[in-house]
Parts: structure tokens; sequence; C-alpha cells
């Protein structure tokens, strides 16, 4: 329709000069200048109609990378144009949905784990307490055996209420669904109540607990969660020792941290098993014979770790030390 309006103005335009002027020279000129404007425009319409196919191309495969979640460069990045502000910015979004991606994926088999951790550990005492139901039910059982049978369900229910108790401050830990409150306040009585929950259980088992204050400070941290995890590594300590034993907590500055150290003497760990430790339901060789589950440390890691802070074990001469290291300031998230 373009080309045909100015085919139109061309040929209007040579007759009103042949008319006016009665020589064909400059109606031929008219006519020649007309259609050389024409085939530029042509020539200009066809440039851009392939330019316009390129970006669209392109744009095409900008798409195509940002659905596969592949970074690729489709336009240069060095220019300062609109296209190259697009492809920084669809760039951003694939690192973005990538590193969604990734923890989606690594929260789902988070999730298959705990679920087969605790399935595992469940399936061992409910099958005795079915057993031992069963054995209840037998009519000609001595009045000895059935206090026994008894003796042993309640120590059955005693261990998975505190398998789910443990269970779910695992799982609430590592859902999110517990926000650590850090609020600066002493360090010193945060400890001296992980210490307060223990003493019990210690003095019953003929075990010294001493106290090393070399430091009294104030820092940012959640006591509730703090005090359980000193008291988790405290548990552990007297769990594995023998009467008579001491363990040492002590309490010192390092630079812009705070160290929370608690050495046994209990029989050392091995450099194997001091990589396991942590795992979540890992007990070591030393442990078969004593009551647990293994989620003690692994609960303490998770609970230091999201303060900022590490939880490592060294064996000293005479047992081992375990050491909790803390940020005076919380690091920005």
């Amino acid at each position: 329709m373009l080309y045909a309006c100015s085919l139109l103005l061309v040929v209007g335009a040579a007759v009103i000069m042949y008319l006016y002027v009665g020589k064909w020279l400059p109606v031929v000129i008219v006519i020649g200048c007309g259609a050389g404007m024409i085939g530029i425009m042509r020539l200009l319409q066809r440039t851009d109609d392939v330019y316009i196919s390129q970006i669209v191309v392109a744009l095409s495969d900008l798409l195509d990378s940002l659905s596969e979640l592949e970074r690729q460069e489709v336009f240069p990045e060095n220019e300062d144009t609109l296209l190259s502000k697009l492809q920084c910015k669809t760039d951003k979004m694939v690192t973005t949905l990538r590193l969604q991606n990734e923890r989606e994926r690594a929260e789902h088999e988070n999730i298959k784990g705990l679920v087969s951790d605790l399935s595992h550990q469940l399936k061992t005492p409910i099958s005795n307490l079915k057993m031992y139901t069963e054995f209840l039910k037998t009519p000609d059982i001595t009045p000895e055996e059935r206090q026994q049978y008894l003796h042993i369900l309640d120590l059955l229910v005693e261990r998975l209420i505190f398998l789910s108790g443990s269970m779910i401050k695992v799982s609430r830990l590592e859902s999110g669904l517990i926000t650590l409150h850090c609020e600066r306040q002493s360090i010193n009585e945060t400890i001296l109540q992980a210490v307060k929950n223990i003493y019990a259980g210690a003095k019953k088992a003929d075990i010294l607990i001493t106290y090393k204050e070399e430091v009294s400070c104030d820092i940012l941290h959640d006591r509730r969660w703090t005090a359980e995890a000193c008291f988790n590594l405290l548990d552990n300590a007297v769990k594995y020792g023998k009467p008579g034993n001491e363990i040492v907590l002590a309490v010192r500055e390092l630079g812009l941290t705070i160290e929370i150290s608690v050495t046994d003497q209990n029989e050392p760990i091995s450099g194997e098993e001091r990589t396991r430790i942590f795992e979540r339901f890992y007990r070591g060789q030393n442990a078969i014979e004593k009551e647990g589950v293994g989620i003690g440390l692994y609960l303490a890691r998770e609970i230091i770790e999201k303060q900022g802070g590490c939880l490592s074990v060294c064996p000293t001469g005479q047992g081992n030390r375990f050491s909790i290291v803390l940020p005076k300031q919380l690091p920005d998230r």
C-alpha cells in the first residue's frame, strides 16, 4: 500500500510537471528520482525485516536459555543498549532460579533422609513393643516374668518419647520452624544453665565437672538453644565417662570470637570417627552399649552453625576436647 501511494505521487508529480513545463526531460527526471526513492525505501524495509528477524531469533534463544536455566550470551553485555540490559537481567534470573532449584533439591533430599532415618530408628522399638505385648497375652506367664516384661515396655516407651522429642527438635530446626532469637546477653550464664541441667546426672555417675571462666562477656546468641548445644556436649561426656572422671568446661576469648570447650577423659575418638560423629543418627563403636540415638552432637552442630559459629573435636592426651566457637557479632546474612 505504501509503495502504491508513492508510485501514484510520482506519476502525479510527472503529469503536473509535463503540463506546467511542456517538456519530457523534467518528467523523466521526476520519474527517475521517484523510482530511486521507492527502491531505497524497499531496501531499507528489507534491511529492517532482516534485523527484526535476527532480533526475534535471538530473543527466542534467550527465552530458551531461561527455560533451560542455562546461561547463554545472545546479546553483547559490554554495550549500553536495551538488549544488553535484557541479557544481563536474564543472566541474573537464570542464576537466581538455579540457586533456588538447588536449595529445593537439597531440602527435598534432606526430608527424604529424615523420613528414612526416622523409620529406621522407630522400627526396632516398635517391633519390640509388639513382641513384649504379645508375651503379656500369654496366659501361663509367671508374675516375675510379667513384671519383667512391663519394665521392658516402660523402657521402650521412654525410648520412643526421647526419640520423638529429639526428632521434633531436629525437624523443626532444619525446616526453619524454629527461629533463633539472638540477643546480647551473658554467655557465661548460658553455659551455667547447661551445667545446672546436667549436674544431677553427673553427680549420679560420680563424674566431676570443673568450670574454668577465663572471660566474662555478653555476646549475641540464643540462650535457650545455645544452652541446649552445651548440654548435649556435657551429656555426651557424662554418658560415656567412667566413675571418678573429670570434665573440664572452659570459656575463653579468642580475638573476635568466644570459645566454649568441653574436655573429657573418655576413650579418644579415632580419626575416622571424628569426621562422622556429627552426622545425624551416627553412633560410634563405643556407643553400642549406651542409650542414645545419635542426635545430640548433630543437633549441637546445627544450633551453633545457625549462629555463625562452628563445632569441632580433637583428641587430647587423656580424652577428647569439643570446642564451640561463636562470633561476638553475628555475621551479616
